[in-house]
Formats: C-alpha cells, sequence, structure tokens
C-alpha cells in the first residue's frame, strides 16, 4: 500500500497566515495614533486659549509700527498676568456699526477705565491733560502725513469710560477705525496683548 505523502509546507505561506497577534499589533497601532491626535488637539486648544494666539494683521491702521499681512501670535498669557496698559498693543473684538459685525482687531489702548478721553487741536487728553504718545506713534510718521493733508489726529469726544471699558486707537489715526467710531471696548473683548511678527521673517519681532 502507497505511503501518503505529507504536504510541504512552505516557508512564505507560514509567513503569510493569519496571525491574531498581527491583529492586535495593528489594533494597538490604530489606538496609539488616536491617542496621539487627541493630546496634540488637546495641547494645541490650551495653547492657543490660555497662552498665545495666532494671528494676522489686516490693513494698515496700526503703520508703521505692525504691516499688513503680518503674521504671528498675541500673548493671551501675558494679558492674563500683566492685565492691559495704556500703550499696549491689543488683539480685541470690535463691531462695526456700518454691518453690525464683530470683528477681531489689533489696536493700541489709548483710554483706561474711567478715565475722560478727547481730541483737540491734534493733541488727544486724558482727563483735562495732553497724553504724550511718544513711546509708541512714529513722529517722522505723523509730522509727514500732517504737512501733506493738514491733519494727522481727528477731533473727538470728550467721551467718559465705564470701569469696564477701553478706548482704542490705531497708529495710523488717518485711516484706522478704532473706538472712535465704534465705541470703547470691554474688558471680556481684550482677547490677547502685545504681537510677535513671525512672517515675513524681515519683520521678525516683539511688538508691545
Amino acid at each position: 500500500m502507497a505511503k501518503k505523502k505529507k504536504k510541504k509546507i512552505l516557508k512564505h505561506q507560514t509567513e503569510y497566515r493569519y496571525n491574531e497577534e498581527d491583529e492586535k499589533t495593528i489594533f494597538e497601532e490604530i489606538l496609539g495614533f488616536v491617542g496621539t491626535f487627541l493630546i496634540c488637539s488637546v495641547v494645541i486648544i490650551l495653547v492657543t486659549s490660555l497662552i498665545i494666539k495666532p494671528n494676522v494683521v489686516s490693513g494698515r491702521s496700526m503703520y508703521p509700527a505692525l504691516q499688513t499681512d503680518d503674521r504671528g501670535f498675541s500673548n493671551v498669557l501675558a494679558l492674563a498676568t500683566e492685565g492691559v496698559e495704556r500703550g499696549d498693543i491689543v488683539t480685541a473684538n470690535m463691531v462695526n456699526e456700518e454691518d453690525g459685525k464683530t470683528y477681531s482687531v489689533v489696536k493700541r489702548v489709548i483710554g483706561l477705565p474711567g478715565e475722560t478721553i478727547e481730541c483737540r487741536d491734534e493733541k488727544v487728553c486724558i482727563n483735562g491733560k495732553e497724553l504724550d504718545e511718544s513711546q509708541y506713534l512714529d513722529e517722522s510718521f505723523a509730522k509727514e502725513w500732517y504737512n501733506t493733508n493738514g491733519y494727522f489726529n481727528d477731533s473727538f469726544g470728550p467721551v467718559t469710560l465705564k470701569e469696564d471699558e477701553y478706548f482704542l486707537m490705531g497708529d495710523n489715526r488717518p485711516i484706522s477705525m478704532d473706538s472712535r467710531e465704534t465705541g470703547p471696548v470691554k474688558k471680556e473683548d481684550i482677547l490677547a496683548k502685545d504681537f510677535m511678527v513671525l512672517f515675513p521673517f524681515s519683520r521678525f519681532g516683539y511688538h508691545e
């Protein structure tokens, strides 16, 4: 009687056989990927809500300190720890009276809660005293604009701020739409302060 031949199992067949351990490994890799993705998402949310706020400058209202399409971030943490001071560059929600929409804008803090602010004869005054703006306004730019157009600071006010209100203005006063038109902003509408320009690289720097 003829002997049955044993079926020879090739090496490559054993390598590609179903293996329960392989399935577990794939499942673990998927879980690892999902876990990493979730952790990264949480970190990004925490960073952008508690530490920094990605930002882009739109328009020339803060020229020459900041220019249109400057890209970088504003400092949320500094706002929480240092508060808001006069002269600070801030990112805030401001309502446009023309269309009723709320926009995120980058402006400078000029008036603080409880103060009365006005502008007469090109001079911004706080509580009746002329405000020294030489630390943040580009005097040569302001003078050049004045000599060409006959003005730089339009007259306004007086406006008395409530205990939770701030008066914001752009450095490029002739073209900036700010609290002179839209009114003061409340503290809760100020989202961050300062501005770190990352791009374009030629303008890299931190602005306060």
